[in-house]
């Protein structure tokens, strides 16, 4: 009974895991950080607030999980508008998280604080390998040239070369830093140093078969001939970024906005006209692709939709389902448990009445066998039987002799007969005495005021030889409440757990 309960709950528990009842919050961080490492907005990423209350109250505390969520949130809130409560929340661990000064130098570019970014930047570069970074140096040159300080920023930019120590810092030169430093380099007005440099990048890139990188090149290139009046070499730049355009370069819109303006320059230079017919058709050609990216772009969103809801609905069902199967098997479970408990207590009471009728049998077989003559056990058990009216009844239907007795048994055993309504204990008391030799009335006078009439009942029936299962039969109690009534009186007596009542009460 008590496995099949223990089974039955670990089947309802398992329809309700504790993943299934909690939130993954570490699932939470990973998805959240991947949308952040795509730069996908985290707007609607509210299970976020929650994960960082999870951490903040977790023991042991998890101090890498917590300076994620802490992050992650201050991005949440950043997206969301909520720009104050983005840069209090990284600054709260900025001092001991060189990751949260990281990010707060990604957002303030991102806001175009190119104070606060140089700020937060410095503070990263207080760490010597932050220092000798080739990235961290290249940023730290942007930002002198955002803040109008142009002679550290051309020293700077002109030193980057010492940085380089990996791979992907010589990369990154080629394909920012010295771009950069060419552009910055003719906003100063310096245009033979920006050509010089462009010229390297180009010649570069064209080795490398990189053909956006070459259509950048001609551009930037076109732009500085432009500066220097040279309208030649500048028309012949633009024609050759256009030869080297490829799709990643037309869906560029920033790069097609600069090719529009650099042609429109070059077209007022040399004619002192602005088309607008050409620019008519480039907004025009924005906007149908405009329009054109952001119909695949719902088309997307639909189907992530529509098979989203598809995917809810079917693990609904599922769990339903799940949940139906173990209500079912949870039913079936309680039902044979209950049948077992049934089963089990009607076999143990088909299996008493069958001791008791066999000590029934066997008290009236002893009680047949005695004679007038005879002063034992056998008589007394006799006269008792008699006051239960089970010999008369066996000897008048000797046929059905156990049928009789276990009706007997069971009318008294209902209540339907009181036991002691059919027993006369003063006769009984007497035929003890006449039996055992004044056996009842010695008792009386030793123990009158230390047993009660129960236990000096079954006293005398101990006398007489009774076993526990037949005081039990016939006084119409459990076995067990015998035993019990039998270590009463070994404790009222004096008398050791095991020693014998009937023999000790003798001496």
């Amino acid at each position: 009974m008590r496995i099949l309960t223990l089974l039955t709950l670990s089947l309802l528990l398992s329809g309700c895991s504790p993943k299934q009842q909690n939130i993954d919050f570490q699932q939470v961080l990973e998805i959240a950080q991947q949308r952040a490492n795509q730069n996908k907005s985290l707007s609607e990423d509210t299970l976020l607030y929650q994960a960082l209350e999870h951490y903040r109250a977790l023991e042991p505390k998890d101090s890498a999980r917590l300076s994620q969520a802490t992050i992650l949130t201050a991005i949440h809130h950043w997206w969301k508008g909520e720009k104050a409560e983005a840069y209090n929340l990284l600054e709260s661990i900025a001092e001991t998280d060189k990751n949260a000064l990281k990010t707060l130098m990604s957002l303030s570019n991102r806001d175009y604080n190119y104070e606060a970014c140089h700020r937060y930047l410095l503070r990263i570069m207080r760490d010597e390998t932050e220092r000798k970074s080739f990235e961290n140096q290249h940023a730290l040159a942007i930002m002198l040239f955002y803040l109008n300080r142009p002679e550290e920023c051309i020293r700077l930019f002109g030193n980057l070369t010492q940085y380089i120590r990996t791979s992907s810092d010589t990369t990154n030169y080629w394909r920012q830093a010295l771009r950069n430093y060419a552009d910055i380099l003719s906003d100063y007005g310096n245009q033979e140093k920006a050509i010089e440099l462009q010229k390297q990048y180009l010649h570069h890139f064209i080795e490398k078969k990189d053909s956006m990188e070459v259509a950048f090149a001609h551009a930037s290139l076109a732009r500085y001939y432009l500066l220097q009046d040279n309208l030649k070499e500048a028309e012949h730049q633009i024609a050759l970024a256009e030869a080297n355009t490829n799709d990643k370069f037309l869906n560029n819109l920033p790069m097609q906005s600069y090719m529009q303006l650099l042609r429109s320059i070059l077209h007022y230079a040399k004619e002192k006209r602005i088309y607008i017919m050409e620019w008519a058709n480039f907004v025009n050609q924005l906007g149908e692709n405009a329009y054109i990216r952001q119909a695949i772009t719902d088309v997307k969103e639909e189907n992530n939709r529509l098979l989203n809801e598809r995917n809810l609905k079917l693990t609904i069902k599922q769990q339903q389902t799940r949940l139906t199967m173990i209500y079912v098997a949870s039913g079936l479970l309680i039902i044979i448990a209950v049948l077992t408990f049934i089963i089990q207590r009607k076999k143990r009471q088909a299996q008493e009445k069958e001791e008791e009728l066999e000590t029934l049998r066997k008290l009236v077989t002893e009680s047949q066998q005695h004679t007038e003559k005879q002063k034992d056990d056998r008589f007394f058990k006799s006269v008792m039987l008699q006051q239960l009216g089970v010999i008369r009844m066996a000897a008048a239907n000797p046929t059905a002799a156990n049928q009789e007795l276990l009706k007997r048994m069971t009318a008294i055993t209902n209540k339907e007969v009181v036991v002691d309504a059919l027993l006369d204990w003063q006769v009984l008391y007497q035929t003890i005495d006449y039996i055992y030799d004044g056996f009842h009335r010695h008792l009386l006078e030793r123990y009158a005021d230390v047993l009660n009439e129960k236990e000096i009942q079954l006293c005398c029936l101990l006398r007489a030889n009774f076993s526990t299962k037949e005081i039990a039969l016939v006084t119409q109690q459990s076995v067990r409440t015998v035993y019990q009534r039998k270590t009463v009186v070994r404790q009222k007596l004096g008398m050791e757990e095991k020693e014998n009542i009937a023999e000790a009460l003798e001496k």
